[in-house]
């Protein structure tokens, strides 16, 4: 991993507990009364479809119960890319699938006194996540490749159109903030934050040089993160 991601998670780490320190206190005695038997959750993010993918939510409550642990596995998949370009832009593709990983460290920091009756969870939350990120592409596309040859002594390239594999490792780092209302076991959260990535070819180098969007596999760069997340506690 780079010295800019980790220096970024670094910072994700401190700002983070900067943030929270003064809210503690107040978290810490809502604990106290916190008599909610469901120490799991699940939940699915729909709006990853629109990036040919899906993403499940798996969050495990720890022995301090306003802190979570959340795992967010994903899966890409999209047979209709973006085809054959001219030149050698390496994010172009044919087919696409990957999946990746999301892990976050989540802190509540507050709960409403009111609770659901039967599951005894809190009805409103706040809480505050961080982590790293790590996702794999491996694209598939019909590109013209060069092949040598020798004739009369002198080393000459034959171009042809051949199917090429070029995979995609991005690595990177999130911070959330998030609203959850509760229905008894059910859940609704709403997050917004920021992410960080960097995307790279099969040698380790840094994809750059093209101009690309937030949507892409081969973004690197600052963007938004946010969405909704519907799921469910047991």
């Amino acid at each position: 991993m780079s010295v800019i991601v980790k220096s970024f998670i670094l910072l994700t780490l401190v700002i983070g507990a900067s943030w929270i320190a003064p809210d503690a206190a107040q978290a810490q005695s809502s604990t106290q009364s916190d008599s909610s038997r469901f120490t799991n959750m699940l939940a699915i993010v729909p709006q990853y479809a629109i990036l040919d993918g899906i993403r499940i939510d798996y969050a495990k409550r720890l022995k301090n119960k306003n802190q979570w642990l959340v795992f967010a596995p994903q899966f890409y998949s999209d047979l209709n890319g973006y085809g054959w370009y001219p030149g050698s832009y390496y994010g172009a593709y044919q087919t696409m699938t990957g999946v990746g990983i999301n892990t976050y460290y989540q802190f509540v920091v507050f709960k409403s006194a009111k609770k659901n009756l039967s599951s005894k969870i809190s009805r409103q939350s706040v809480y505050f996540s961080f982590g790293p990120s790590f996702q794999y592409f491996s694209l598939q596309n019909l590109e013209e490749v060069a092949s040598p040859f020798v004739e009369d002594g002198v080393t000459y390239y034959r171009f042809s159109l051949e199917q090429v594999r070029k995979p995609v490792y991005r690595v990177g780092g999130i911070a959330d903030v998030g609203y959850q209302l509760a229905f008894d076991r059910f859940l609704l959260d709403l997050y917004v934050g920021v992410q960080v990535k960097y995307s790279m070819d099969g040698n380790g180098q840094l994809i750059e040089g093209y101009y690309t969007d937030w949507t892409e596999v081969t973004y690197s760069g600052i963007l938004l993160d946010g969405g909704v997340k519907l799921g469910f506690f047991f």
